[in-house]
């Protein structure tokens, strides 16, 4: 059996492997969150479901991130360059009736929706395309143990609706070589240093699933609930005139709060002690 300093795990299949610190990356449903013993996570937000697929995006379609409302869904458009990643909202539990209703009235909901994707909506022939997502926001209160640290989705699952939770995934990765690399190539990692993590990256965490969850809790929940949507204030309207304060929602999508990066002293060590891994 392979020993190693720090064991990274995964969605997929694993052999066995002793290490000094295991590193929980399995997402939303993570197995390791779920047979570590932690304290369980505190929920932040309301159950809806979310039907993500893609396609293309021209030349001649909107800029940025598009979105519509109405008649009990809500279609999210995350312009990706040359696609669209596309989560068409729902109420919880609505799926199957949507699935009832067959994909040809999908494609002319979509279409009424964002007429400029008529051209393209024959394009989804099969439910194959798509993928169902349960949107449950919430956060582990504690993401390290004695030989285990848990991040991204495994620590705190994102709302898809910011289209946020990659970008987090990888900025605890980051976050948390920066601090361990040292101490797992030297061997004297401690529970002090997995609270350094969490320490780094919780209050950008805490602040980007309040705005969204305000967003779906008081934008989309209710407007799937055919309420209609809240005005925005005149003083909101004036400043997204502004080009700067328009950009800034993408720049929060694609960057973060707080942007993480590689430490210039871990870029200038040697090839051993930039790798945690084995």
């Amino acid at each position: 059996m392979r020993q190693t300093s720090c064991c990274v795990v995964g969605a997929g299949p694993a052999g066995a492997l002793l290490a000094r610190l295991t590193v929980g990356a399995d997402g939303r449903f993570s197995r390791l969150r779920r047979l570590s013993g932690l304290p369980p996570p505190i929920k932040t937000s309301q159950p809806i479901d979310v039907l993500w697929f893609r396609l293309p995006r021209l030349l001649t379609d909107p800029d940025g991130i598009q979105g519509r409302l109405g008649g009990g869904a809500a279609l999210i458009m995350l312009d990706r360059g040359d696609l669209w990643q596309i989560g068409y909202v729902l109420p919880k539990d609505e799926y199957q009736r949507l699935r009832e209703a067959g994909l040809p009235a999908l494609r002319r909901a979509l279409s009424e929706r964002a007429p400029w994707l008529a051209d393209r909506v024959a394009q989804l022939e099969d439910w194959h395309r798509f993928s169902l997502l349960s949107v449950e926001s919430d956060r582990m209160p504690r993401w390290y143990m004695p030989g285990l640290l848990l991040i991204g989705d495994a620590a705190h699952v994102m709302s898809p609706v910011g289209g946020n939770g990659i970008n987090y995934a990888v900025q605890d990765a980051v976050a948390a070589f920066n601090v361990l690399a040292g101490p797992l190539t030297a061997g004297t990692v401690t529970v002090r240093h997995l609270a350094a993590v969490q320490r780094r990256r919780e209050r950008a965490v805490r602040i980007t699933q309040a705005i969204v969850n305000q967003l779906q809790d008081r934008v989309l929940v209710p407007a799937l609930r055919g309420a209609g949507l809240p005005g925005i204030p005149l003083p909101a309207r004036l400043l997204l005139r502004i080009p700067f304060v328009r950009s800034l929602p993408l720049r929060w999508l694609a960057f973060g709060l707080w942007p993480v990066h590689v430490e210039e002293s871990l870029r200038a060590a040697s090839p051993a002690a930039r790798t945690p891994t084995a």
